[in-house]
């Protein structure tokens, strides 16, 4: 995440503005929002994010993310990290 985090300012990191949906079956959860940031670059950056969050004992103890790949791959070559 430090990468990622790296493009953003300290003033408008990337977070989730809106939650879209939580669903639970299990002990899997899954969490799907939308996100925005600015970018060191002074650009706006937004996806929707999908998390699959595996629970044992009240811990995430496994996690996968699915994201549009398009806007993050644009992000990745268009934006140098802070620092």
């Amino acid at each position: 995440m430090r990468p990622f985090d790296a493009r953003f300012g300290a003033d408008s990191p990337f977070r989730p503005v809106t939650v879209r949906a939580i669903y639970e079956d299990a002990d899997t959860v899954v969490v799907i929002w939308d996100g925005a940031g600015v970018t060191v670059a002074g650009d706006a950056y937004s996806d929707t994010v999908a998390w699959f969050l595996t629970f044992r004992d009240g811990k995430v103890v496994d996690g996968t993310a699915f994201f549009d790949s398009t806007a993050f791959n644009e992000l990745w070559r268009g934006v140098q990290p802070a620092g």
